[in-house]
């Protein structure tokens, strides 16, 4: 069981990557400045997802105890929680398909799996697929391989995922590599997926959940973390100006970044955390909607000028607004969770503390 005192800071680390990625979607100093915008809506918030993913790793590697039994257990009871957030995610996000065309526009059983697999029912909600996807094939390689092989496998697949994404430029017109991302891209539109990106960052998060006793000093990982944040703004500045972007999303400094951060919420002895943490998780998938929702709700009453125009407010409105349904959204499901258990189904607590 998570032990609070010591790793209060991962319930503040996961808040702040949920504000995080409303601002990846809202843009909050685009009215300011578009640079400004851009590095930290278009760059900094790119640590995101790989803290939630190693976070995830770092709380599920930690309930596996080598008996496979246990760990088969384990994995299919974790599978089961974010399958089904998925599985609402999907049907939350039905309205907004049927708005866009997704279901007319050169839809098909082939094009539905690719996404239900790895792009995800509606763009944001890719992190859920390759949450469960990257969770399957380290915790089978977990028990087969040593950390070390497990890191460097996982770190292969990275760099593959690299020149399917921000570096693409670099291969496309090298006929041997391009003929083979073209047949990757055939299966799944981005390389930001459960194989290529989730991996390293779960294995990150499983390596820290049994080194924790190994962390470098606070002071040495606060300097890291400046000079990987530094290197991260550098790289996305240079790869904006190459243009050697399919789709922005993966980083190599976004790597370290995220790693060093995570240390140091791991480290902050922080005396409380949040007493609210199962809505985390909502805040990424409720977002969009809340987007939608406000730009709707202004149109309506013509306040855009307050509340899309200004970009930071339109920021902190939705951010707000997201709070307030993730709470109700983890309320539900505990009312739920506690219903399952009255009725003697364990799955409903499983995994309750794993993201």
């Amino acid at each position: 069981m998570l032990n609070k005192p010591k790793y209060n800071g991962l319930d503040w680390l996961r808040l702040l990557m949920g504000l995080l990625v409303v601002a990846n979607h809202t843009g909050p100093l685009e009215s300011y400045s578009s640079h400004a915008d851009f590095l930290f809506s278009g760059i900094f918030t790119r640590i995101t997802v790989p803290i939630f993913f190693m976070v995830s790793g770092f709380l599920y590697f930690r309930k596996l105890n080598g008996d496979s039994v246990h760990d088969r257990k384990v994995l299919y009871r974790y599978l089961q929680k974010i399958g089904k957030l998925y599985l609402i995610g999907t049907i939350l996000y039905i309205p907004l398909n049927l708005y866009k065309g997704y279901y007319t526009n050169n839809f098909s059983l082939y094009s539905f799996m690719q996404d239900v697999l790895f792009n995800g029912t509606f763009y944001h909600l890719w992190f859920l697929p390759a949450l469960m996807f990257g969770v399957t094939i380290t915790t089978l390689a977990y028990g087969k391989m040593s950390r070390r092989t497990l890191i460097a496998a996982a770190s292969v697949l990275f760099v593959i995922g690299l020149f399917g994404d921000n570096y693409y430029g670099l291969i496309k017109n090298v006929p041997m590599f391009s003929n083979l991302y073209d047949g990757m891209f055939s299966v799944f539109d981005y390389t930001r997926n459960g194989l290529f990106f989730a991996p390293i960052y779960l294995v990150l998060g499983a390596w820290m959940a049994t080194n924790v006793d190994r962390m470098k000093r606070p002071s040495t990982n606060i300097c890291l973390f400046i000079l990987s944040l530094g290197l991260l703004f550098t790289e996305g500045i240079l790869l904006k100006s190459a243009d050697t972007a399919k789709h922005a999303s993966m980083y190599v400094f976004a790597l370290p970044t995220a790693y060093f951060l995570f240390q140091l919420a791991l480290q902050w002895r922080v005396k409380k955390g949040l007493q609210f943490r199962e809505p985390l998780v909502w805040i990424f998938i409720l977002h969009i909607w809340v987007v939608v929702l406000v730009r709707g709700a202004a149109e309506a009453v013509n306040l855009e000028a307050i509340f899309i125009n200004n970009s930071l407010i339109h920021y902190i409105v939705v951010c707000l607004l997201s709070m307030v349904l993730a709470v109700g959204a983890a309320g539900i499901m505990n009312i739920k969770r506690k219903k399952e258990l009255s009725h003697g189904h364990p799955e409903g607590s499983a995994g309750k503390q794993s993201f």
